[in-house]
């Protein structure tokens, strides 16, 4: 005797939504303009497209000159982005470029020196977790400098911080 599952009405709720999400991503992926799409959302300052846009490439498998257009976007999430797409955009960064590092510093390092001239507290200490979570020593170190010499009793802490954790 088989006894037939009862599943909730929220659950099967949640299951139509799925199921709706998965064959709009499905039809998605096959649009024409579907990286120039990815590429505005990013760039866009709704916060909740940056995020739909951040989770659809987390799920998807970008080729090496997406990556490339895409990362620029993807740092300045990280770095002046709101606290739960700079999460997503860090986790695409670290595990997304996993083999293709040399592109993310490549676009890094001339967008640094943009980050350092805000002198923005909440910038460098995002800048300071991102380059300890990428393992970029040189970048650390004239960011931890830039630190330690500033006037602003907040942002000589990020240098203290920092230093006193971690190897910088």
């Amino acid at each position: 005797m088989t006894i037939e599952p009862i599943y909730s009405k929220e659950w099967i709720t949640v299951n139509e939504a799925d199921t709706k999400v998965r064959v709009s991503r499905f039809h998605f992926r096959k649009t024409n303009d579907l990286f120039e799409q990815i590429l505005f959302a990013l760039n866009n300052d709704d916060l909740a497209e940056q995020a739909t846009a951040l989770r659809f490439i987390r799920d998807e498998s970008l080729n090496e000159s997406e990556f490339k257009i895409l990362t620029p976007a993807i740092i300045n999430i990280a770095i002046n982005g709101n606290t739960d797409n700079l999460i997503l955009a860090r986790d695409r960064l670290i595990r997304g470029g996993f083999n293709r590092d040399y592109i993310i510093r490549e676009k890094l390092t001339p967008m640094f020196n943009d980050f350092l001239k805000t002198e923005n507290q909440y910038i460098y200490r995002r800048l300071a977790e991102l380059l300890f979570f990428l393992n970029y020593k040189e970048l650390r170190k004239r960011l931890m400098e830039k630190c330690k010499d500033s006037k602003d009793k907040n942002i000589v802490n990020i240098y203290t911080e920092f230093t006193e954790k971690y190897d910088f």
